[in-house]
């Protein structure tokens, strides 16, 4: 399973706000629809996703206040926060 970030979180988000908005385009293949189902599916898991976000930086606020920084800079590498593929 490969690791994705939050930028591939917002793109997926996008992506299904576009597929959403094609359910009624007879144009439109099916696999370029999504249902409203789906789509919450998708917002129940990212928001998840996003609150497990805050957690790591809530953290990173509490270590930032200690004497190390560079343990801040270790905890932001250790969870992959903000490092991009």
């Amino acid at each position: 399973m490969s690791k994705t970030t939050l930028n591939d979180l917002r793109s997926h988000l996008f992506d299904a706000i576009e597929r959403v908005k094609s359910i009624n385009d007879e144009n439109a293949s099916e696999n370029e629809k999504m249902s409203i189902d789906q789509a919450k599916a998708i917002c129940q898991i990212s928001e998840q996703i996003i609150e497990s976000a805050k957690v790591e930086v809530d953290a990173m606020r509490v270590i930032s206040k200690s004497e190390n920084k560079d343990s801040v800079i270790q905890f932001a590498n250790k969870t992959q926060l903000f490092i991009d593929k």
